[in-house]
Formats: structure tokens, C-alpha cells, sequence
């Protein structure tokens, strides 16, 4: 990995972490040269250019070296800093997880950046938090190069058509089954049409009778890459719904 000695590009930070006495490691997703780990010397100094620098911030930055870790050069905010307090904090820490542990540093995904980017404003800006993280999951398994092809039957070659208001069956890491197949152990029962919707391009959002089915479906999916070491942000979200429905159970009872 080489310096950028000039102009420099975009970044959003995913996470940071103490380093040495005063600095900071900053895990970054840039645009052209992929996820880095970074370090900002005195960072953690109050005066710091680079003291404010979390995640959920979009920046441009420069920096040098070579190795698992550069130097941080240069961090300048852009544009409108994004609202990540309460369930969208929660929403960015789970996508930064999967960024986390599934991108290797130095692999440019310019496409999955910009899916990414997107997706953070849809969930801060929009409020689309549900449809975008079923998209995001989808895109990020694409890109990757793991997502199965949900478009034909994986033991007879049948084709799925939008209007195939009919069960089939997900199959994580092998694709899709129709009506006609005994359903494999592990799948899961879907809507044709919700299938349907999963395998294009998820411009306009689905059906909410599909929702739960497409989260069991790529939750498998994804499942599968990450190993046996669970998510620590699924953790904080389940207790997050946990203590919202306990505030909610004592206000109706207050």
C-alpha cells in the first residue's frame, strides 16, 4: 500500500481505537484503495485535528506508508455530518461489523462503497432502516462474490417470475427450490414474488409480509462467512429492543 502523496480521497471511518500513548488507530472504507487501518498520531490529544473522528463520519484523507498500518496524513469532514444517535447507531455499528469482518484491508470495492454510502443515507436521512439493510446485506453478498442465484430452480432449472405467487424455497449458499422439490434441510419458505424482489435491484421497497422471511434468508446467508464468532452488534441491538419494550411495558402500565 503507497502514500497519497496528492489530492488525497474519500473515506468513511468504521472504527477507532486507542494506539500507544496519544494516538489512534482509525479503521477506514475508502473508495479507491479499500478498507485501512490508519494511524493518527496524537490523536487522542483535546487539540487534535483528528480528535473528533468517529464512525459514521465522511471524509477525505491523505496519508502515507506501507503495511497493515499508514500514517494519517490529513482527515476533512464532507458534507452534512449524519444523525446516528438511538436505533441508527445501532443500524451503523451492525454494517460497519460486516465491513469489519468480511472486507480484507487493501481490496478496492468501489462498488460496495458506494452501496454503502447509499445505504447510510437512506437510514439516517430516509428512515428507511428495514429495506435498507435487506438491500445492503444483498449488495454486500454480490460484490463479494457469495450470493447464490436466486433467478432459477437449483435442481430443475425452472425460472422465477415476479408474479409467482407461489412458496419456494431459499436455500442459503445454493440458491432457490421450487414448489415442485421436496424443500432441502435448512431452507427457508418465501413468497416467489419476495424472491423475486431479492434478486433484482431493490429500487423500490418490499412487501412487509416479506420482511421477516428476507432477514431469516440473508441472516443465514451471512451466517455462513462470519464463522462461528457472533455479532457483538446483534448483542447490543437485542438489548437495545429488550429495554424499549420494557420502557414501553411500564409507560402503558404508568
Amino acid at each position: 500500500m503507497t502514500a497519497t502523496a496528492e489530492g488525497g480521497e474519500r473515506a468513511w471511518v468504521l472504527h477507532r481505537y486507542p494506539y500507544r500513548d496519544t494516538s489512534l488507530v482509525l479503521e477506514l472504507f475508502t473508495r479507491e484503495s479499500g478498507r485501512l487501518g490508519a494511524v493518527a498520531r496524537g490523536g487522542r490529544r483535546p487539540r487534535s485535528p483528528f480528535a473528533a473522528l468517529e464512525a459514521g463520519r465522511s471524509l477525505w484523507v491523505r496519508w502515507r506508508g506501507r503495511g497493515d498500518l499508514v500514517t494519517l496524513l490529513q482527515a476533512e469532514e464532507q458534507g452534512e455530518v449524519l444523525d446516528f444517535t438511538g436505533m441508527n447507531g445501532l443500524i451503523l455499528f451492525y454494517l460497519n461489523e460486516l465491513l469489519l469482518r468480511l472486507t480484507q484491508r487493501g481490496d478496492p470495492l468501489p462498488e460496495l462503497f458506494d452501496v454503502y454510502e447509499q445505504t447510510l443515507q437512506s437510514v439516517a436521512l430516509a428512515g428507511r432502516q428495514i429495506w435498507a439493510l435487506r438491500r445492503f446485506e444483498r449488495r454486500l453478498l454480490e460484490i463479494l462474490g457469495w450470493a447464490p442465484d436466486l433467478q432459477v430452480c437449483h435442481h430443475c432449472g425452472r425460472r422465477l417470475r415476479g408474479d409467482d405467487a407461489r412458496t419456494w424455497y431459499y436455500w442459503p449458499e445454493h440458491g432457490v427450490l421450487c414448489p415442485d422439490h421436496r424443500p432441502a434441510p435448512g431452507t427457508i419458505a418465501m413468497p416467489g414474488g419476495g424472491l423475486t424482489w431479492l434478486a433484482g435491484d431493490m429500487a423500490e421497497g418490499p412487501s412487509l409480509a416479506w420482511l421477516p422471511g428476507l432477514r431469516r434468508c440473508l441472516e443465514r446467508e451471512l451466517r455462513g462467512h462470519l464463522s462461528a464468532r457472533p455479532l457483538e452488534s446483534h448483542r447490543l441491538l437485542a438489548a437495545y429492543l429488550a429495554q424499549a419494550g420494557q420502557d414501553h411495558d411500564q409507560r402503558s402500565t404508568g
